[in-house]
Formats: structure tokens, sequence, C-alpha cells
């Protein structure tokens, strides 16, 4: 079999298995999500960068050697699957894009942003909310289409303001949506559902675009448009209609999980990926014919597939240290900490998880490494037992600050070969204080929450 083949097929394995285990209690199905898991490291990792790869064998070595101290390999064989939960939703979500694609609505969009957009605050504003809208469903894959979807004559010269409102956008979409792994990760582990991060996930998220059309007010000025005779190939009514279909399908598509999810004893990470599959042939088939839909999905495993080594392998091996570490007795020594700090109130430790969480992005340690450390340790500890809802967001909006802020996160690194500039003036330089600011609002919605539950 061709790596070519392995890759996307132990990926796909991995995925399936685990959906057919939330349905169907075997013995043998977790173990075979871990075999496929394993399966799906080894095959990626020739095809890893040189510091992936570096940090994801160093995850792997320690994961052994507490494993092999502790209660052996094949446990450390089950903690490759630790993750795979969060990860059904990152391997299937993205088939949505398929029918958005095949549908045309991005050229629907880039005919509303030709006609509105006229000021360097509107391409900020149209851009970022764009980004939330659309991206809370294709996720990361939306940043580069829609910064070439900007990248006119008119809009070039303001590489700038596309990179921070694309940045910000998807830290939006970070904080609520259930297609995201940063909310998939959370409700994996602590006792919290998605319906109810969901409204201070969405609020904060508009209170974030308001504070970005405040700290772009200074930035605004008018645009010389350099295209005007360029026609577009639709009208503008016809795609504000198409538009507003999108919108349509897409909170459609979020109420029917949140209904599922409220009716049947079933996780979000478990509905998303099944609604996700269903809805991208159902809608899929609008567009194209059976035989066509069949390709475009052969073109996903060999090309969509590929391009998330990386995340996938962090996100197992991440996983598996996370275990590991659990065995060894890492919760007990974060308790002891705390203990010693004297850090037994929730309000307290929102704001050390802040520092710490960004302090370690901000060296190269990926926040999935450390949010998967501090929620498996922090979800059992008996200290916090009462607080989870209040812990798992007060995560989620620190793990939103190095999102836009550390020079290492794949956004930042994303958007600074984009807009050709580096990661520092992409990530710190332009979005801290953004993140920081709004973060601030969170922590302050957090300790209304407290006093009044």
């Amino acid at each position: 079999m061709k790596p070519a083949i392995i890759r996307p097929t132990s990926t796909l394995l991995m995925g399936v298995t685990y959906l057919l285990s939330e349905f169907i209690q075997h013995d043998l199905l977790p173990i075979l999500v871990s075999i496929f898991a394993l399966i799906t490291i080894i095959s990626f990792l020739p095809y890893l960068k040189k510091v992936p790869m570096i940090l994801i064998g160093s995850l792997l070595g320690l994961s052994f050697l507490f494993f092999i101290q502790g209660e052996g390999l094949s446990n450390m064989l089950l903690g490759l699957s630790t993750n795979v939960s969060v990860l059904a939703i990152f391997i299937f979500v993205p088939l949505i894009s398929i029918p958005i694609k095949q549908g045309n609505y991005l050229v629907y969009l880039e005919t509303v942003f030709n006609h509105y957009i006229k000021t360097t605050r509107q391409l900020y504003s149209y851009t970022k909310v764009s980004l939330m809208g659309v991206g809370s469903v294709m996720n990361l894959g939306t940043v580069p289409i829609l910064f070439q979807l900007t990248d006119t004559d008119s809009y070039k010269p303001y590489n700038m303001v596309r990179a921070r409102a694309l940045g910000r956008g998807f830290a939006m979409a970070f904080m609520w949506s259930p297609y995201f792994i940063s909310v998939a990760l959370i409700i994996s582990y602590f006792n919290v559902e998605w319906i109810q991060l969901f409204p201070i996930g969405i609020s904060m998220a508009i209170v974030g675009i308001l504070l970005g059309a405040l700290f772009e007010r200074k930035h605004s000025e008018v645009i010389p448009l350099q295209d005007q005779s360029k026609e577009s190939s639709v009208s503008i009514q016809q795609a504000q209609k198409k538009l507003f279909e999108l919108l349509v399908i897409i909170i459609v598509m979020t109420t029917v999980i949140m209904v599922i999810e409220y009716f049947l004893d079933l996780s979000v990470l478990t509905i998303i990926p099944l609604i996700a599959i269903i809805l991208s042939i159902g809608w899929g088939l609008i567009y194209q014919s059976p035989r066509g839909l069949a390709r475009s999905f052969y073109n996903f495993t060999q090309e969509r597939l590929p391009a998330m080594g990386n995340e996938l392998s962090l996100f197992i091996a991440a996983g598996a240290f996370g275990a590991a570490i659990l065995t060894a007795g890492a919760s007990d020594w974060i308790i002891y900490f705390i203990d010693l700090f004297g850090i037994s109130h929730v309000l307290v430790l929102i704001p050390i998880l802040l520092v710490v969480v960004n302090a370690l992005s901000f060296v190269g340690v990926h926040p999935i490494i450390t949010m998967t450390a501090l929620s498996i340790t922090l979800s059992t500890s008996p200290l916090f037992i009462d607080d989870h809802l209040l812990l798992s967001f007060g995560l989620l909006a620190s793990w939103m600050v190095s999102v836009i802020s550390s020079p290492f996160s794949g956004l930042n690194l994303l958007m600074s070969g984009l807009a050709q500039s580096n990661p520092i003036a992409i990530g710190p330089k332009s979005n801290l204080a953004f993140a920081l600011s709004l973060w601030s609002i969170c922590y302050l919605v957090i300790v209304v929450l407290y006093f009044v539950s």
C-alpha cells in the first residue's frame, strides 16, 4: 500500500472506528481506534517538517518512558486514542467545504466585498465577520481563501488590515464554534455541554467584533478603487440571497446539533462528525452528480487529509503524553503546587492559566500540549468540581490569546506567509493588546457569572 494511501486510509479508519465505538459496545473497537491512531502517526512522521517532527517525537518518547515505568506499553497504545474524539471533528467537518465551494458561495462573498467595501475599516469588518461566519464551519482552511478573495489591486496594499481581520475573526469563532478543536477538547474533558458554553462564547465573539472595530478606528482610510471596471458575474442581489442561504444552512445545522444533543444521550463530539458527513453528501448532491461528488471526496482524502499531518500527529501525541503524565501522577503534582501557593479559588486560578498557557506558547510549546495536560488534570480535581463551566471558558479565553498573539501559533505562521510579513508583526505586535483586552472582558464576565450563579 502506497504512503499516499496509508495516511488518509488510517486517518479515516481511526475516525470511523471511533464513531462506531460510540454506538456499538465492543472491547475490540477501542483497541482498533488506538491501532489506527498509531498507524496514522507513524505514516505521517516521515512527511513532517523538522520542528514538528522533533516536537512530536519528543512527546512520544516521553510518553514511552512514563508508560514503561508505570502501566506498560499496552496502556500507551490505548493512550494514543485519548484525543481521537476531538480529531473526529477535525477530520470530518472539513467535508462541508466541498458543497460550499461547489455552490460558489465564495464567489458570492467576493461580489458582496467588491460592492460594499470602500474603506479600510469596512475591509476589516467585512473580512472579520465573514471569517467568523464561514470559518466557524470551514475552520483554518477559510483563512487563505478569504485572503485570496481580498487580494485585489484595491485591497492588496492593506495586507496587515486583512491579516488582523482574519486572525481576530478566527479567534472569535475559536471561543464558541462546536466545529473547532478548541471547544471539542474542552467538552471532551470537562463536565460541560456545548449548549452551556455557546451563549458565553458567542457573546464574547460579538464583543470582540465591536472591540476590534474600536481598535481599527484610528487606522481607517478611504481605499482608492483601482479595478472598478471589473464586472461581477452575479448581481449584488443574487449574492446577498445566496449568502443569506448559506447563513441559514449553518444556523439550521447548528440548531439540529443542539436539539440532538438535548434529546439524545450523545455528545456533540459524536453528533458533529455525523452531521458533517450526512450534510456534505446531501448538500453536495445538489451541485454534483454522485460520480462527481465521489471524485470530490477522493480528492479530499488525497489533498486535504495529508495536509493535516502536523495537527493530526500533534493531537495524537499530545493525547498520549497527557495520558502518560496523568498515570505518572501529574494530577497530584499540579494539585500540590496549587495547594503550595494557596490557589484554591477558580477566579484566582484562571489568570494564572492565562500566564501559563501563553508563556509556554511564546517559547514554542504548542497550546494543544498545555491544554491537554491542564484539562486532564483540572477536570479530575475535586478542588474545582463545581467550577467546570467557568474554568473551561477561562481556558478557552486563554487559548484564544495564544492563537492570535503567539508568533509560533499555526494561525500566525500561516498569516505571516500570506501577508509576506513576520510572525512577530502578525502576532504580538498586531494582536496582543487586542487579545488581552478581550480576555479581560471575558474574565469580568466569568466573575459576574461566578457571583450570580
